[in-house]
């Protein structure tokens, strides 16, 4: 399954945008806060949300448009998204949400939804190894709060227990997973014992596979039972218990595993590799908690990862935007919202601060001293210009490159003069 095309009408702070979004590359959105960034992860969250709710049960109470999503002076929200799934090229459907005691214009259309419903459904009577179409959204408040190891409540991780959790737009504590890995662990453990010590789960194979692919240097993530209950990963070489680590950590380690967990359960062919199951995974600003090393990598290790998944995202990180080859840039106009596929490639933090995120590079008052500093050396006040650098050394640091071009404009005027 594919995003193609999202059309939102009065969305939050979007009065009227269409998106047409690449079904092979990352999509990257990028902007200023409040521009709709997130709105737009929100808006296609929900609409996702009435596919995979009608796959899971037919009670599609859940997840919906509320008043607070209108925006404000208007009456309705509307929105379309079409995807493509399976053999089908397009399949397209809208919801409507109306304030209360108000008319409504435009009415929602599920008529695509409901036939695509029931051809997946179709597919699984005729298929246990049929894959189900994944949507996952990871916000903001996503965190890894707690690892139960302890498992007080007995869950279900059946085939369709992979959309639980999946699209709600609420908090993820990861929970589910660290559950889901200890089960699955204690069932590995009880095969391996009773047939073969060769034997491997093939879900946790494809969720150790992904964090030693994703997390350079990690590897066999496990749940140690004496003398405590614990869960552990190899980090270049050293073992750790997992709560030992940063929080940036912890919360990517999570998201690979949870990731993997869910295409596993969504590609039940033992003849695949479920890691090349197809899905749209939404995340809210990549670069949470991540060192800027680890934010230059993430997207590139992602696909690397995920080959098949279509990952639509939001950052505010210069080292995120640099690896991609396009961003689509959001901006605020006196028409609306407008958007721009806009290059970043090999650009440096400094320009993309500069050209795309419209922040300067320096602050103003550091600016205005350099300016400062090489009009002293234009005009020849070579005395006041050395000065006046070794007082801006003292307050910035020796290593700036600028004061590098302005001791050889010194040495080269001072030659001159002589």
């Amino acid at each position: 399954m594919k995003v193609k095309r999202l059309k939102m009408n009065s969305f939050r702070g979007i009065s009227d945008l269409t998106l047409e979004f690449d079904t092979d590359e990352p999509t990257v959105f990028i902007g200023i806060n409040g521009v709709g960034k997130s709105s737009i992860l929100e808006c296609l969250a929900v609409l996702l949300y009435l596919l995979t709710k009608r796959i899971q049960t037919s009670n599609i109470h859940g997840r919906f448009f509320n008043e607070d999503d209108i925006k404000k002076g208007c009456k309705e929200t509307h929105n379309e998204i079409t995807i493509s799934i399976n053999d089908w090229p397009e399949v397209v459907w809208s919801l409507t949400k109306v304030r209360k005691g108000r008319s409504q214009d435009t009415s929602s259309n599920i008529g695509d939804l409901k036939r695509v419903v029931e051809h997946i459904y179709s597919q699984l009577d005729a298929n246990s190894y049929a894959a189900l179409p994944l949507a996952v959204y990871y916000p903001t408040n996503r965190a890894v709060l707690d690892i139960p190891l302890k498992i007080r409540t007995k869950h279900s991780f059946e085939k369709i227990t992979v959309y639980d959790e999946a699209l709600t737009g609420g908090q993820i504590d990861f929970r589910r997973f660290f559950e889901w890995f200890r089960e699955r662990e204690d069932l590995e453990n009880e095969l391996r014992l009773n047939n073969t010590n060769e034997y491997r789960d093939r879900e946790l194979e494809a969720v150790r596979y992904a964090i030693a692919n994703l997390l350079d240097g990690w590897s066999n993530l496990r749940v140690r039972r004496s003398p405590l209950l614990r869960m552990t990963v190899n980090k270049e070489g050293d073992e750790l218990i997992v709560n030992q680590l940063s929080d940036g950590e912890k919360c990517l380690l999570a998201l690979a595993g949870d990731l993997a967990r869910r295409l596993a359960i969504a590609n039940p062919n033992p003849d695949c590799n479920p890691l090349e199951g197809s899905g749209v995974v939404l995340i809210d600003e990549i670069e949470l908690h991540l060192h800027p090393k680890w934010q230059r990598a993430i997207i590139p290790n992602l696909k690397k990862t995920f080959p098949n998944c279509q990952f639509i995202i939001t950052t505010h990180s210069p080292q995120v935007i640099s690896d991609l080859k396009w961003v689509h840039l959001l901006r605020s106009t006196s028409e609306g919202i407008a958007i721009e596929r806009v290059p970043s490639f090999g650009k440096d933090s400094n320009r993309i601060l500069e050209t795309l995120m419209g922040t300067p590079e320096r602050p103003q008052e550091i600016k205005e001293d350099l300016r400062e500093l090489f009009r002293l050396i234009d005009k020849g006040e070579l005395g006041k210009a050395r000065q006046f650098r070794q007082e801006l050394a003292h307050r910035m640091g020796e290593e700036d490159p600028e004061f590098v071009r302005a001791d050889w404009l010194i040495q080269r005027k001072e030659i001159l003069n002589k």
